[in-house]
């Protein structure tokens, strides 16, 4: 496992979260981790199941075992969803609708209310699936390709998806942020990475440095410049959602890769125990947090309303900024992490046991 990229995950996912519960500032940087999952995929895909031999039963057993790291919690999340709404009165089933949700096929619906249903966070499951069914076949025959033929491919692939968002609206570019096929793009992006990597790691500036800390800056560098020039320049925002994204993310798959075991301060960090533990769980995060603001809303807001918690806070919020606190952040995400947690001790950890038993 290599550390600073689990510590990332574990970034990422809480940076998730909070934009998720409005909190102001986190809208770029969600773009970018969702870039990151998929890239990082690809990567570590790559790095473990070269494929260079296919045949159906590689194949059904690839898709099988990875298949059955994503319906489990996925059916359990939307299982817990679906009695928090029935709970509180709003649970309206449409069959066809939870058909897709269920089966982890609402991402290729072009309809935001149905690849937004129910979780609305599936629809990453729903897309990282076709890219795991798509894995070994791109591994046995795209990989093997010279690097310039990958390059054009890819390049076509990157210049349809710019000119289908440039006069994009929200909804069309909403559809193309979720749609498998666009998300392909990052998930091969990190398999070329990981077949490059043995040739960026002669590049004389990585070869110079002791440890990761100058190219870790840079990673930080470039993701702050991205947010900056696109607070700067809306204009950019049309390409937001992955595009923008791939040169930062990419230097910070590609850096944690060839410093594992050497990193700088900021990867020491990103190693220490705390983000590890969350790196651990953040699957179980990304995919319950839908259901940790019914909790909030329902058992703890309450609470803090009748011991007057909320009302001081209100009060000091108005004398100071002017307008009401939102503590709805700050509490969701333990909230968060506790469930998340529980589910992976009592539920992740024992399936993956299961997997494990079986060869890979």
């Amino acid at each position: 496992m290599i550390k600073t990229l689990n510590g990332w995950r574990a970034v990422f996912a809480l940076i998730i979260v909070l934009f998720h519960v409005g909190v102001a500032g986190f809208e770029e940087m969600t773009c970018a981790g969702v870039c990151f999952f998929f890239m990082v995929s690809g990567f570590l895909l790559r790095l473990k199941y070269p494929f260079k031999e296919l045949d159906g039963g590689s194949y059904s057993r690839f898709a099988w075992r990875h298949a059955l790291k994503l319906y489990p919690l996925h059916w359990l999340a939307l299982v817990l969803l679906l009695v928090a709404l029935a709970l509180v009165g709003r649970l309206v089933i449409r069959p066809g609708v939870l058909a897709l949700d269920v089966a982890l096929l609402q991402s290729w619906s072009l309809h935001h209310s149905v690849y937004f249903s129910y979780n609305p966070f599936a629809w990453f499951l729903s897309t990282l699936l076709f890219c795991y069914l798509c894995y070994p076949l791109l591994a046995r025959w795209f990989s093997p390709l010279k690097w310039r033929v990958k390059s054009i491919i890819v390049l076509a692939l990157i210049l349809i998806e710019a000119v289908a968002l440039a006069g994009a609206d929200f909804y069309v570019k909403t559809a193309i942020y979720v749609f498998p096929i666009a998300r392909l793009i990052d998930f091969v992006l990190g398999m070329m990475l990981a077949d490059g990597v043995g040739e960026i790691k002669k590049l004389p500036l990585l070869g110079k440095n002791k440890n990761g800390t100058d190219i870790e800056l840079v990673s930080l560098a470039l993701l702050s410049v991205v947010v900056l020039t696109l607070r700067s320049y809306p204009s950019l925002l049309h390409w937001s959602d992955a595009i923008v994204w791939w040169l930062p993310v990419a230097v910070i798959v590609v850096s944690c890769y060839i410093y594992d075991k050497r990193e700088g301060f900021i990867g020491k960090i990103l190693a220490s125990k705390p983000l590890q533990w969350l790196g651990d769980i953040s699957f179980e995060i990304f995919m319950l947090q839908c259901l940790a603001p019914f909790i909030y809303t329902y058992l703890v807001d309450p609470v803090l309303w009748h011991f007057g918690i909320t009302e001081f806070a209100n009060m000091v919020s108005n004398d100071l900024f002017g307008v009401d606190a939102n503590l709805l952040y700050v509490f969701v995400l333990p909230i968060v992490i506790l469930l998340a947690w529980v589910v992976n001790r009592l539920f992740t950890r024992p399936i993956t046991r299961l997997l494990n038993r079986r060869p890979a």
